[in-house]
This record gives structure tokens, sequence and C-alpha cells, in this order.
């Protein structure tokens, strides 16, 4: 009966699956001229081979994380390992591009507003999935 408290939950795990089983497919088969065009014209320089074929290997992450939030999806109550693994996978990675800002000035490619909206919806949607997070009945056993 663990299904029908997290129903919210799991609709919203199956939603992100599919977002990102779509992007993951998007990076593996995509173009350099389409990956260019997506990534808002950078510099020819910027689009090297190394980065084509790295955007690449992360579709197949993408396509995995799929596949465990999809599977995590039917019962969110029994998987809470793996919505506690993505938590702090999206509070990571609100702070790593503010790190590439900082060192790596890529405040060239994007506007800097971009970085920081992206960081803070990652950072609210951590948070959503934390207060949605299923949680343990320590009083009842």
């Amino acid at each position: 009966m663990s299904r029908l408290p997290y129903r919210g939950l799991s609709i919203g795990l199956r939603i992100v699956s599919v977002l990102l089983g779509v992007g993951g497919l998007f990076m593996i088969f995509s173009s350099k001229p389409l990956i260019l065009r997506v990534m808002m014209h950078p510099p020819a320089s910027e689009g090297s081979t190394l980065l084509l074929a790295l955007l690449k290997e992360m579709g197949g992450v993408m396509i995995m994380l799929s596949v465990m939030l999809f599977l995590a999806a039917r019962d969110p109550a029994r998987n809470v390992a793996i919505l506690d693994a993505l938590v702090v996978g999206l509070c990571v990675l609100a702070i790593t591009p503010l790190l590439s800002l900082k060192m790596l000035d890529i405040g060239k490619l994007y506007p800097a507003y971009f970085i920081w909206g992206r960081a803070l919806v990652r950072l609210v949607l951590a948070m959503v999935l934390l207060y949605l997070r299923p949680r343990e009945n320590l009083g009842h056993g």
C-alpha cells in the first residue's frame, strides 16, 4: 500500500525519467551541427571532437539514470536510496556550473544569469524531492 500515498512523487519521477531518456537519446544520436546549434552557436574551437564524444557518453549515463528513476517510480517507499542519490546529485549539479563560471570563465559562452537560473532550478527540484521523499515510520514497527 505504499504506492497510494506517493502517487504524485511516482508520476513526477516518471516524467523526469522520460525527459532524461529523450535527452540521452538526443545526446547519443545527434550530429555535430545540431549540437552546436543547441549550444547557442559557440565558437568553432569550443565544439571539439572530444566534447562531442563526452556528450555521447553522458547520453548513456542519462539513459541509465532514466531507467533507475523509472524503476524507483514504481515503489518510491522501497527505493528511497535512489531518491536520496538524486537529491545529492542535483545539489552537486547546482554547484559545479557556478564553479565553472568562476574558474573557467564560461560567461563568454553563456550568460551568467542562465547558469545561475539553472542552478536555482536544480536546487528547487532537489528541495521538492526532499520534501516528497518517503519517510520512515519510527513509531510503528
